[in-house]
């Protein structure tokens, strides 16, 4: 029986993984069609990525910026700051077709595992426009039994723009510069 990663988990790690090449450095919000609004601001070492439903905040991710890429150093939850040990490389500095990375780190009481493969670039329309971006396959993993895949496509200098994980298909309706 497979058992998925929380919501909450997934959703944090699918977009923040788009943080390095793809983000405007300036960052900006981001509204997307399962009610998420997603907001990015820069920081002294990278970015906070602050996620919100129905008004209500509900997850904070902490990236640091690195010659090798973007990563997660934490997450800020209602019930508090979790950090990963070691910090999770989301994204690497350049993408390309064909790139793949991974890695794995404890993050509340457990190891999680990322691994990411460029597998395209192709077109992709969307309520926000019609764009040309990365797809990318991505695959977590935690040693509880939790799995959780996504195709993500990101566009260099804007960001995810759209994912799909099973069946459900979500898409940037609009983003609106700081």
């Amino acid at each position: 029986m497979r058992r998925r990663l929380p919501g909450w988990l997934a959703l944090g790690l699918l977009l923040a993984l788009a943080s390095a090449q793809v983000f405007p450095k300036e960052g900006g919000v981001y509204a997307y069609s399962d009610g998420t609004l997603q907001e990015l601001r820069p920081t002294s070492e990278g970015f906070r990525l602050r996620y919100q439903k129905e008004g209500k905040a509900f997850r904070e991710d902490r990236l640091k910026a690195s010659p090798e890429g973007f990563y997660l150093l934490g997450v800020g939850l209602p019930e508090g700051y979790f950090p990963f040990a070691p910090p999770l490389l989301l994204y690497p500095a350049r993408l390309e077709l064909g790139s793949a990375w991974g890695g794995s780190a404890r993050f509340r009481g457990q190891r999680v595992a990322l691994s990411a493969r460029v597998e395209g670039w192709e077109g992709v329309r969307v309520k926000a426009g019609a764009f040309n971006a990365y797809r990318v396959r991505v695959a977590y993993t935690t040693e509880k039994g939790g799995t959780d895949l996504k195709e993500l496509y990101l566009v260099p200098g804007l960001g995810v723009v759209a994912y799909r994980a099973g069946e459900a298909w979500v898409e940037l309706v609009r983003f609106s510069p700081p």
